[in-house]
């Protein structure tokens, strides 16, 4: 299938003789205008849930580039959480053919709350201040599903208001305190949830979303909080993409930002509320629509197409998602935009390793399109995260950098602008969850477990059941993926061991790499609110 947008550079355009010199001379006009204007770039960020790189097309087979479940039964025949390897995302596809792939690129926190925080506060997830209400400055802090977003904090969204920019988030929200918003049964809740279930819980439903509404609209730096879901809740892309198509529809006369945080795959395609056919498109997180909502195209039409592909139905929502982004894209060319915006493809972290730092977890593809200013079909493989998402979008809208958001994060624009990277760019990347952290080169990670007493004596009462986390539960199943996990300490050479299957920490020929990183970890621990071990 083509994708539903397509761009190519006008030197091929002319090979082909698609265009003719007066078209050229219009294009030309108006990239002079554009220049003259001073028009920002509009930025558009697409963040998907949980998603591997197996789970896309375009790098679905680079498993010497990224730890995935499909890839390590290809290397190393390990087979848990293994789904099957084929999908069709022709639009993702096109936006890596027509842009840039971040080939080192790793979140800083690897669960929902805190890779968002990285992101849209350019800051480590153990700065947030609301962590600190329960674990005070000095203290041994537990990540878990933390730290909320104040809106009393600097952020992105904020910083580019400043800049002129019209903002907007439309998808998922997983950064309250517990208290932000009313108590709420879980059952009203679910992804998956029947018209039946649905009708009978809406009011209770509409009465928690508009006060979602109305808490996220006051003072985080959205002017548009619109189709949202409250943490993990009822998924409807079609209704999500309408609002996403509106805001697009609605900003063309200004530079905007758009946050598009997908509710998918949360998990891997094989999981059941990833079923497409299991969608009411009458069912929202905001109750129930008088009319089923085909904004995307319908069930039978991805299952046609998907199967002509001879891609797996379980796989269908790849496929669902990719409709989501063309759509977005369309909406871009229809509104002559598309030529000056930015648009960010990635996602929250991978589902092999959630809830750790683990490579699987931590390093996910990101695609950026950006015609004139990102050179098409390449590739970068700049140690970057997403802290430094801050710092690049800021950067590429002319503003300066809070001197909060300078600590953690860089502006990767350099290097999507193909200038190649900074002199002094950093060697290290900082990566932590639960109770533990890692720093990592380019060719070796230091993991490192460390745990209060309590959860010491919870770990050695029921052993190999209470999780470095300080939990029974939410390990993802990395006790039985990883074979070093119960290692308090643990040293991997990412050149020779992408998978991580063989902790190296007792061989005597790496004591001067394991100093020179423990020395890392000491100075990323420092810079931070909390205590963790020796490393203070």
């Amino acid at each position: 299938m083509k994708p539903l947008y397509q761009i190519q550079p006008i030197q091929t355009l002319m090979k082909k003789r698609i265009i003719n010199f007066a078209s050229i001379g219009f294009i030309l006009i108006a990239m002079f205008s554009i220049h003259v204007k001073g028009n920002k770039p509009n930025i558009v960020f697409i963040y998907a849930d949980d998603l591997d790189a197996d789970e896309i097309n375009c790098t679905m087979n680079d498993v010497e580039i990224w730890a995935t479940p499909s890839g390590v039964k290809k290397v190393h025949g390990k087979s848990f959480k293994a789904g099957v390897p084929k999908v069709l995302t022709p639009n993702i596809d096109q936006l890596a053919n027509d842009g840039m792939i971040l080939t080192r690129f790793y979140v800083n926190a690897t669960v929902c709350s805190s890779s968002r925080y990285c992101l849209l506060t350019g800051r480590y997830a153990t700065r947030g201040i609301e962590l600190q209400d329960d674990y005070p400055v000095g203290t041994h802090a537990t990540l878990d599903w933390r730290p909320a977003i104040l809106n009393t904090e600097t952020s992105l969204p904020k910083e580019l208001q400043k800049q002129g920019y019209r903002t907007g988030i439309i998808g998922k929200w997983h950064n309250m305190k517990k208290n932000d918003l009313p108590k709420r049964k879980k059952a009203d809740h679910q992804p998956n949830a029947t018209f039946e279930q649905t009708k009978k819980s809406e009011k209770a439903i509409k009465k928690y979303y508009e006060a979602g509404i109305q808490y996220l609209s006051n003072g985080f730096g959205w002017d548009v909080v619109d189709r949202m879901e409250w943490g993990n809740s009822i998924v409807n892309l079609d209704w999500q993409c309408e609002g996403a198509v509106n805001f697009i529809n609605e900003s063309k006369d200004q530079p905007f930002f758009l946050y598009c945080s997908l509710p998918v795959p949360h998990g891997q395609y094989f999981f059941d509320y990833n079923d497409i056919t299991s969608y009411d498109q009458r069912v929202t997180s905001d109750g129930l629509l008088d009319d089923a909502l085909y904004f995307l195209p319908k069930t039978d039409d991805v299952l046609r197409r998907t199967r002509a592909a001879e891609v797996p139905d379980q796989n269908a929502m790849a496929t669902r998602m990719d409709d989501y982004v063309g759509a977005i894209m369309e909406a871009l060319k229809e509104n002559n935009l598309l030529e000056n915006t930015l648009v960010i493809f990635t996602s929250d972290h991978g589902s092999r390793g959630k809830n750790s730092c683990y490579e699987g977890g931590a390093k996910v593809p990101l695609i950026a399109f950006w015609p004139g200013k990102i050179t098409p079909g390449t590739r970068n493989d700049s140690l970057c995260g997403n802290i430094d998402m801050a710092a690049t979008l800021i950067d590429i809208a002319g503003g300066d950098l809070p001197a909060d958001m300078a600590q953690d994060s860089l502006s990767i624009r350099p290097q999507l602008t193909g200038e190649g990277e900074p002199n002094d760019w950093r060697k290290y990347m900082f990566i932590e969850a639960g109770n533990s952290k890692a720093v990592l080169s380019r060719d070796w990670k230091l993991l490192v477990n460390r745990v209060t007493p309590e959860i010491e004596a919870k770990m050695k009462a029921r052993p190999k059941e209470v999780f470095w986390s300080g939990f029974d539960h939410h390990n993802y199943g990395n006790e039985r993926m990883y074979p070093n996990f119960w290692d308090a300490d643990q040293l991997y050479n990412l050149k020779l061991d992408l998978y991580e299957m063989t902790n190296v920490i007792n061989n005597p020929e790496n004591q001067p790499i394991l100093k020179t990183l423990k020395g890392e970890l000491s100075q990323f621990v420092k810079s931070l609110p909390h205590t963790f071990g020796e490393f203070n």
